[in-house]
């Protein structure tokens, strides 16, 4: 079972100054660790600043604010601001959501990320094997699975104790092989854009991602869905874990509307 982890709660910080003191979010230390190697960390998000009187929001408030903005309205009563937001996640209107917006720095194996890319409503760049010699980090699986019947792009049973477990072992070792000869390679004189085409796929790549709330709730939605590969649905919950505190009544309703879907 992999190791997962916060490292440490959001803060909110008053300002000494000024009549209203609004409150300020500190994010710092807000990490999980995934696999052997991989982790999500949240470096930041919007908004930061919060009215004093909004703490119960935390960001949520940015959605209450953008969704009142039709009537002329803002901030209402701890009650109504809650319950607005349960409305809005109930009926589906999204668009008050992409006021919250969140950037995350990544590590996961490069078939995560293929999967995670396809995901084309954030902002992502990438660690770049043109510009730099890639480290010698990937990610090793402690099962393996038989391929599932009912469906072509899930797993099935554990596969144990077979010779299928030896082969799938030197089959995972052949990507210390694969990067020893890269490094030789790059050594000899090869370009790094050609040396590293031959690195296998469970390598740890970097990113940074960022997305606003409606779109990340999507992302978790489809990725910590029970038939998701468990690789990924191990980062979607993470990131799920890393937002809650953040914006605690939107996780609420969308973990009750999304039970009951």
């Amino acid at each position: 079972m992999a190791l997962r982890f916060i490292m440490n709660s959001s803060k909110l910080i008053e300002k000494s100054s000024g009549i209203a003191k609004p409150i300020i979010i500190d994010i710092g230390g807000k990490v999980e660790h995934i696999g052997n190697a991989g982790f999500v960390r949240l470096v930041d998000c919007m908004p930061r600043i919060i009215p004093q009187d909004c703490d119960h929001l935390m960001c949520d408030y940015a959605i209450v604010q953008a969704a009142r903005v039709s009537y002329n309205e803002g901030i209402k009563s701890r009650k109504q601001d809650i319950s607005l937001i349960d409305f809005l996640i109930k009926h589906k209107h999204t668009s008050p959501f992409e006021m919250v917006k969140f950037k995350f720095h990544v590590k996961a194996p490069l078939f995560v990320q293929r999967q995670w890319i396809r995901h084309r409503t954030a902002n992502v760049n990438e660690i770049s094997g043109r510009y730099s010699v890639l480290d010698d980090e990937f990610y090793i699986p402690e099962k393996i699975y038989e391929q599932g019947n009912g469906n072509k792009q899930v797993s099935g049973k554990e596969i144990k104790g077979t010779p299928i477990n030896l082969l799938y072992d030197d089959y995972i070792k052949n990507s210390h092989k694969q990067y020893s000869m890269y490094k030789r390679l790059i050594d000899g004189g090869v370009s790094r854009e050609i040396a590293r085409i031959g690195l296998p796929i469970n390598m740890y790549t970097e990113f940074y991602w960022c997305i606003d709330l409606h779109n990340l709730m999507n992302f978790i939605r489809l990725r910590s869905a029970s038939n998701a590969q468990p690789e990924i649905k191990e980062y979607s919950d993470s990131l799920k874990n890393l937002i809650e505190s953040l914006c605690p009544n939107t996780i609420k309703s969308y973990d009750k509307y999304n039970e009951a879907n």
